[in-house]
This record gives structure tokens, C-alpha cells and sequence, in this order.
């Protein structure tokens, strides 16, 4: 077998877990389940109370933080602050990768680097600090602070950078 089918092999045995990861179904807490089962209380006394029991359980589960209920929003937002961290893939934030952020647009606030042999290093309006990885990726011309930058996931985890328009050109996140 050749070293490119080979290699094709293990990126295939890679993505099993990650595929099989993805169609799981994200546990619903009990107390939450327990509440929608009130439902299914034909008597109507009976129902509102076992309502009533339930809205107290989860009022008092949100009071003392083991529940924690947030609007999308907000977790499109945190999302947005984990872009391009290697993170452990834990289902924090729910969902399918089909809502997952895919790219960040941002304004450069810093830049350095970018001379013989260096790659360029931009901060962003967000605090992020993002690097050049591949050096024979090069910009037109040199990236400034004030600039318009896009970041998109590209393939096998990686990045893509946009600066202005110009060519993309493969980044990593450093913080």
C-alpha cells in the first residue's frame, strides 16, 4: 500500500469516533425530563401539581447552578470566543456541527512579525492572538493594524485567514 493510502486509512479510522460522537443525542437532564412527563397526567388536579413540583425543582436546580439555562445567543457567542482553540470535544454547547461557528469576522488591532522567514502575528478586536503557519503562504502586501480580517475553518482542522481581500493564508490560534 502506498504512503498516501495509507495515510487515507488512518484519517478514515480518525474520523470514526468523531462521527459516531456526532450522532449521539445530548443527554436532557432529569429535571427537565420529569417536568415534560407531567404531560402525560391525565387528571388535570393531578397534571398542575405535578407541574407545580417539577417548575420548583428546576427553579431551585437554577438557584444552586446544577442547572444552567442560557438562550443561543449566548452560546453562539462563547462559541465564537472558542474559535480556533483545541479543545477537547465535549458537548458544552450542544447542538450539530451544522450550528457550529465556522468563521469569525474581526478587525486586526495589533500586528507583528512577517519578516525573513517569520510568519505574520495578528491580534484581534476580541483579544485573540492568531499566527501565519505556513510561510510560503504570503499577502500581497503587509497586513496593518485597522484591516478587516475573516478566519475560516478550512480542511482537517485547520485555518484560513482573510485580510482585506487579499489571499487567505493558513493561521493558527495561539490564545
Amino acid at each position: 500500500m502506498t504512503r498516501s493510502g495509507v495515510l487515507m486509512l488512518a484519517l478514515c479510522f480518525t474520523a470514526l469516533p468523531t462521527a459516531a460522537w456526532a450522532q449521539e443525542e445530548m443527554a436532557v437532564p432529569q429535571v427537565f425530563s420529569d417536568l415534560v412527563n407531567c404531560r402525560t397526567v391525565s387528571d388535570d388536579a393531578a397534571r398542575l401539581a405535578c407541574y407545580d413540583q417539577r417548575v420548583g425543582e428546576m427553579q431551585a436546580a437554577t438557584e444552586n447552578e446544577s442547572l444552567v439555562v442560557v438562550e443561543r445567543s449566548e452560546v453562539q457567542e462563547a462559541e465564537r470566543g472558542l474559535f480556533g482553540l483545541r479543545l477537547p470535544r465535549i458537548r458544552l454547547f450542544g447542538g450539530s456541527d451544522d450550528n457550529r461557528v465556522n468563521e469569525i469576522e474581526s478587525t486586526i488591532v495589533s500586528v507583528g512579525g512577517g519578516g525573513r522567514g517569520r510568519g505574520w502575528i495578528f491580534r484581534l478586536e476580541d483579544g485573540s492572538l492568531w499566527e501565519q503557519i505556513e510561510l510560503r503562504d504570503q499577502l500581497s502586501r503587509d497586513p496593518r493594524a485597522g484591516q478587516p480580517i475573516v478566519i475560516r475553518r478550512a480542511a482537517l482542522g485547520s485555518f484560513r485567514a482573510e485580510v482585506d481581500g487579499m489571499r487567505p493564508i493558513r493561521v493558527s490560534r495561539r490564545e
